[in-house]
């Protein structure tokens, strides 16, 4: 049997308890993982429980050389995200890519560094899906979709071919996506919403169709 390979959590809120059963979905189907606990910047959650692992500590943890560790973030917010992955990467440490056994990925499909993708997903071909972008459950991705980095899609999201959601884009449960259309970086898309026609940077869109509204 080989080795198992250490990971640790970056998060204990929920988005880390939902990535924790991912890993043991996937430990189930082929036992790879060994988790060391959580890493979160709540001091008052060191040394604590959280479904029954530990908090390590905060993003200062030296418990184990980076070099032999493996990380994950579970950080919802993606501007959080994008700061916390950059700050682990620049410390050299590796991220790995959680993928739920049931989902089938074609080998025309483009997974990134530190990616998540949950339990029902569903992809066809030629999609390029960026590092550290989570994709939560019964999502639909289809053909020549691009997902830049630090994109965050809610449960039930359908993004048809050709569309493009540019850097750390938030979609809210629920969002459909037409056709070669555009999110621009940073974005948000409120739940429910269909995405007709390009949305703007920086900003936050909502409805049927979806129009950007004022923040």
């Amino acid at each position: 049997m080989s080795k198992l390979k250490d990971i640790v959590i970056l998060g204990a809120g929920g988005l880390g308890r939902e990535i924790l059963a991912l890993i043991e979905a996937c430990n189930a189907e082929h036992e790879e993982w060994n988790v060391l606990g959580f890493l979160d910047s709540d001091p008052n959650l060191a040394g604590s429980a959280v479904s029954a692992y530990r908090v390590l500590g905060n993003d200062e943890w030296r418990g184990h050389s980076h070099d032999s560790v493996w990380f994950v973030c579970a950080i919802g917010d993606p501007r959080v995200r994008c700061e916390v992955a950059k700050r682990f990467s620049a410390m050299g440490c590796r991220f790995a890519s959680l993928i739920h056994p049931d989902v089938e990925i074609p080998k025309s499909v483009q997974i990134g560094a530190g990616a998540v993708v949950m339990a029902g997903t569903r992809f066809t071909i030629d999609a390029k899906i960026g590092s550290h972008v989570v994709i939560y459950i019964n999502c639909s991705i289809t053909h020549d979709v691009e997902i830049a980095d630090f994109c965050m899609i809610a449960p039930g999201c359908n993004l048809s071919g050709g569309a493009v959601l540019e850097e750390g884009v938030q979609l809210g449960t629920g969002v459909s996506i037409l056709p070669r259309r555009r999110v621009g970086a940073w974005a948000l898309v409120g739940a429910g919403s269909v995405v007709t026609r390009d949305i703007p940077a920086n900003s936050t869109a909502v409805g049927v169709p979806c129009r950007p509204i004022v923040r």
